[in-house]
């Protein structure tokens, strides 16, 4: 098989599930609706899926795909865990500057 015509495959799908997870992780603005908006479960799934692809094609992928697979994958895992600590009042006013007031009031009615 030419390398050249699959060179690009695994940087362009990686860089679309790392996107997809931080943008489910509240890092980054949806695209679409400009808004940045929190679930952690889509970005547990993208992050899944980047650790199916690794396992598929442990063996079959160039030494730079490979580190930058593995980098994608210990930043994403880090980050997830560091989403998942955080208390959901203080990731809901993360995630949107006009939701702070209401996050702490309804912290405020939960305590």
């Amino acid at each position: 098989m030419n390398e050249n015509a699959t060179g690009q495959i695994v940087p362009y799908v990686v860089e679309m599930f790392r996107f997809q997870a931080w943008m489910a992780m509240g890092k980054v603005a949806n695209p679409v609706s400009q808004k940045v908006e929190r679930e952690l479960p889509a970005a547990k799934v993208a992050i899944d899926l980047l650790a199916e692809l690794e396992t598929k094609t442990r063996g079959n992928l160039s030494e730079d795909e490979d580190k930058m697979l593995q980098s994608v994958l210990t930043d994403l895992r880090l980050n997830y865990l560091e989403e998942m600590k955080k208390p959901e009042a203080e990731a809901g006013a993360a995630a949107s500057d006009e939701g702070t007031d209401e996050t702490e009031e309804n912290h405020q009615h939960s305590d």
